[in-house]
C-alpha cells in the first residue's frame, strides 16, 4: 500500500470524524435551544397571565353591606354591590376574623346580590365586623360599619346609616348636611357639615351613621351650590336599615 493511499484514508477519517462531531454537537445544541426557547415562551406567558390577574385584582370595585332582618334577628343579610366590569366571585365571609367558606356566590358586573348569614351564633354584648374575600385575593370590609348585638340580644348601635354615592362631575369637597326630621327645621346632626371628597375622575362613596329608623332631610352642596336636597326614610324593620343618596 502506498504512502499516498494511507494519507488519503487518514484525511478522510479526520473529515468524517469532524463531521460526526459537528453532527453530535448540533443534535444536542438544537434541542437545547428549543427547550430554552420554550421555557422563555412559558415564562412570558406566565408573566402575562400574572399581569392580567394583577390588573383584574385592581379593577375589582365592590361595596359590602350587612344588616339584620329584624331587631332581634339571629341572622344577617349580606349584600354585595359589584360596580366594576368584571364578574366577582365571593369565596369567603369573615366574621370577626373567623373565615367561613362560601360556594356559588357570584355577582355580575353592575349588579347586586344578597345572601343570608345563618351559620354563626351571635353573642349578646359583642360587636361584629364583617368582610369578604374574592377569588382574586381582594378583601372588602363592610361599608355599613360594625354591628352591635346588645345585652338584650337586639341589634343596636352602628346599624342605621345613609350611604352616599356622588358622581357629580366636579371634583373637590362636598358638604353634606343631615337633619333628623322632614325639613331643615329638624335636629341638625352634622355640625359642621359632613364632608366627602371626590377626585377628578370617577365617583365616590361614603356613609354616615344615623341614630334611628326615622325620616331624615339631606342636603348636599358644592361651593354653596345645592346639588341634592330631599328626604330619605329608613323604614326598618319593614325595609333596609340603610338608605342610599345618589348625587
Amino acid at each position: 500500500m502506498s504512502t499516498t493511499t494511507i494519507l488519503s484514508r487518514k484525511g478522510t477519517s479526520t473529515i468524517l470524524g469532524a463531521l460526526i462531531f459537528v453532527g453530535i454537537i448540533f443534535s444536542a445544541f438544537i434541542p437545547m435551544m428549543l427547550v430554552m426557547k420554550q421555557a422563555d415562551t412559558m415564562y412570558d406567558m406566565n408573566k402575562h397571565e400574572l399581569g392580567i390577574l394583577d390588573q383584574e385584582r385592581i379593577d375589582e370595585e365592590v361595596y359590602v353591606y350587612v344588616f339584620p332582618g329584624t331587631e332581634a334577628s339571629t341572622t344577617l343579610t349580606l349584600k354585595v354591590q359589584n360596580r366594576g366590569t368584571l364578574v366577582v366571585n365571593v369565596v369567603q365571609v369573615w366574621i370577626n376574623d373567623e373565615p367561613h367558606p362560601v360556594d356559588g356566590y357570584v355577582v355580575q358586573p353592575m349588579s347586586w346580590s344578597e345572601m343570608e348569614i345563618d351559620y354563626f351564633d351571635f353573642v349578646a354584648g359583642e360587636w361584629y365586623f364583617i368582610k369578604i374575600n374574592t377569588d382574586r385575593g381582594n378583601v372588602f370590609s363592610s361599608d355599613s360599619g360594625a354591628l352591635h348585638f346588645d345585652l338584650d340580644s337586639n341589634w343596636g348601635e352602628g346599624m342605621f346609616s345613609i350611604n352616599f354615592f356622588i358622581s357629580y362631575p366636579a371634583s373637590g369637597w362636598y358638604d353634606v348636611e343631615i337633619w333628623q326630621g322632614d325639613s331643615v327645621e329638624g335636629v341638625l346632626l352634622t355640625d359642621p357639615p359632613f364632608q366627602i371628597h371626590k377626585s377628578s375622575s370617577g365617583s365616590v362613596f361614603d356613609f354616615f351613621d344615623v341614630p334611628s329608623a326615622v325620616t331624615y332631610h339631606v342636603k348636599i352642596t358644592k361651593n354653596l351650590e345645592v346639588i341634592y336636597e330631599n328626604n330619605v326614610i329608613i323604614d326598618w324593620p319593614n325595609g333596609s336599615p340603610i338608605v342610599w343618596v345618589f348625587a
